[in-house]
């Protein structure tokens, strides 16, 4: 029988589960051309979400495009995919592709190349010396196509904060903003995996994205959603589980949706009829060496002050670190250093503070500092 639970990958079907108000504001983005940017820390969702909304909008006649930047290294790379998935998502023959990029260009003259299977595969060249003097005619695509073809349009990006590393990244996020807000039948969806770096984009005032459009901070699904979820797909596999352990993995992951899937199925696939708690012993240990490498590998790379921080975190520090006595137990310094190393950690996509609360982003990264770094710790100070 297929594990149920799946990880590493955008969850579909009924992997999927809550979102439900998400995914109806999303749908009513779209369909109401309204732009939206989603920001949370990494594995929480994101993509697994817009490709929920995406299809439900399909079916409204919504036509989705679907872009990731993640391999995108200058700007003329971002304007020839961008080329590329506004066409094919806009029509399913390639006569009409071609026919889409002669009719839409007037300065810029595309370059066609047809793959191996010229019904689904193309791609498209420019100048850049074109492109420099009209990018305004490739980043109008999916509005000219819009209005002609009396449809509307989505485009999601992901991993849009990569475009921080092109060359003379704010002018061109000031021309991607001057042309896209004035879009009236197409709308964007903005999103990627860098919390720290999609919250400079667009929540501070300076950055030309300032108040694009929706800006949705994205929560962790409920406990009650996850209980019920990792329920059904046991008992609907012929598999039991206790209450009480749903819960462990609920509340050992913190909720965090990569994590919860991931326990999930490493517990599944140790079950042959119901879930013992040396079972669920086991998967958490097989999931915390599994990462352990990588863990092993940011750990070493802190400063001794940022390692002292994250040590006073992990014994539930969360509050008042710049206090006197914290900083003097855990040798952090001055409270102007402990500011210093708020803005390193994240920056370095470790921590996360809400409502002046520090945590650490990644729950299982959490599990495995204190159980490697903190015992041992706690042990010299005994």
């Amino acid at each position: 029988m297929k594990n149920p639970f799946l990880f590493g990958k955008m969850v579909e079907g009924i992997c999927f589960t809550d979102r439900e108000n998400e995914t109806k504001r999303l749908i009513a983005n779209f369909n109401n051309s309204i732009n939206t940017i989603l920001i949370s820390p990494r594995r929480w969702g994101k993509s697994s979400l817009v490709k929920k909304a995406g299809s439900l909008s399909q079916e409204l006649g919504i036509k989705v495009v679907y872009l990731d930047a993640f391999a995108m290294r200058t700007e003329l790379d971002f304007y020839q995919e961008f080329t590329q998935a506004v066409v094919k998502a806009c029509s399913s023959k390639w006569e009409d592709w071609v026919d889409l990029l002669k009719q839409s260009f007037k300065q810029i003259v595309p370059q066609i190349s047809m793959g191996t299977d010229p019904t689904t595969t193309f791609t498209v060249g420019f100048n850049w010396s074109e492109v420099e003097k009209s990018a305004h005619e490739i980043l109008d695509l999916p509005e000219k196509i819009a209005q002609s073809k009396h449809i509307k349009i989505a485009v999601c990006i992901d991993e849009f904060q990569n475009i921080s590393s092109f060359h003379q990244p704010l002018a061109f996020q000031k021309q991607l903003r001057s042309v896209w807000q004035k879009h009236q039948s197409v709308s964007y969806c903005l999103y990627g995996s860098k919390f720290h770096m999609m919250q400079e984009l667009f929540e501070r005032q300076s950055m030309p994205f300032f108040r694009f459009g929706d800006l949705i901070h994205l929560d962790k699904i409920s406990e009650k959603d996850w209980f019920t979820y990792i329920n059904q797909q046991f008992q609907d596999t012929g598999k039991e589980i206790e209450p009480s352990i749903v819960y462990d993995i609920i509340k050992g992951v913190n909720r965090h949706s990569y994590y919860v899937q991931q326990l999930s199925h490493l517990i599944w696939e140790r079950t042959n009829a119901s879930v013992t708690a040396d079972i669920f012993d086991d998967a958490l240990e097989d999931m915390l060496n599994q990462n352990s490498m990588l863990y092993q590998r940011d750990t070493e790379d802190l400063s001794t002050t940022q390692l002292n921080f994250l040590k006073a975190i992990a014994s539930g520090e969360t509050t008042n670190l710049s206090s006197t006595s914290i900083m003097n137990k855990y040798s952090l310094g001055t409270s102007a250093n402990v500011t210093k190393i708020k803005k390193q950690l994240l920056k370095k996509e470790i921590i996360d503070i809400r409502k002046k609360e520090v945590s650490f982003i990644d729950p299982v990264y959490a599990l495995w500092f204190k159980r490697e770094i903190l015992a041992q710790f706690a042990n010299n100070h005994l």
